[in-house]
């Protein structure tokens, strides 16, 4: 139902002194259409064929008696590991930090590999470290490396850490003054 009045059609040509009676007469037909469409809310809801059939299609709503809702049971979360003891974790890395102390000297770039190490509690590592395959064996390095990002992910969860959540690019590693560090190399 438009509650709006509908205006002509027709152009008239702009004249100022036509202006103000015209922008008179539009103030007047809208306050005019306004007091109309203020009406149409306190018409009942039955009372038009509209609302005849809108009240007639509404489900029929019963007085009985309505049970309330089942009780939620306790869902159980399923077992996990135990967060790694804080001495555990202190052994890894520690292991982990004098693997790659010992696997720092290098002659080319081509020896020095990057490790991701720790974890973020919403995921991905906190850094990452420089060795030297010459020294010692990726595989090695890799699977320590790999064990000690799982006991911090771990202790992050136990512990309830936040962190914040953007992903470190691994930066790679380089051969710098006999010793790989991280970074590209640069090139020439």
């Amino acid at each position: 139902m438009n509650c709006l009045p509908t205006l002509p059609a027709r152009r008239l040509p702009f004249n100022a002194r036509a202006r103000a009676p015209g922008a008179a007469g539009l103030a007047a037909a809208l306050l005019l259409a306004l007091a109309a469409c203020k009406d149409v809310d306190t018409v009942p809801v039955g009372s038009t064929q509209g609302g005849a059939a809108l009240a007639a299609s509404q489900p029929a709503v019963s007085t009985a008696h309505v049970p309330p809702p089942p009780m939620i049971q306790q869902v159980s979360t399923p077992a996990t590991k135990a967060p790694p003891a804080s001495g555990e974790l202190a052994a890894v890395d520690a292991q982990l930090d004098t693997t790659l102390n010992n696997a720092a000297s290098c002659t080319a770039d081509t020896e020095c590999h990057s490790v991701a190490v720790g974890s973020k509690a919403c995921g991905g590592p906190t850094g990452y470290r420089a060795y030297s395959s010459k020294t010692v064996p990726t595989a090695t390095v890799e699977a320590l490396a790999q064990h000690e990002r799982e006991l911090a992910a771990q202790a992050a969860r136990a512990s309830h850490q936040v962190s914040p959540c953007f992903m470190l690019a691994d930066p790679g590693a380089r051969c710098e003054q006999n010793k790989c560090v991280t970074g590209r190399p640069a090139t020439s």
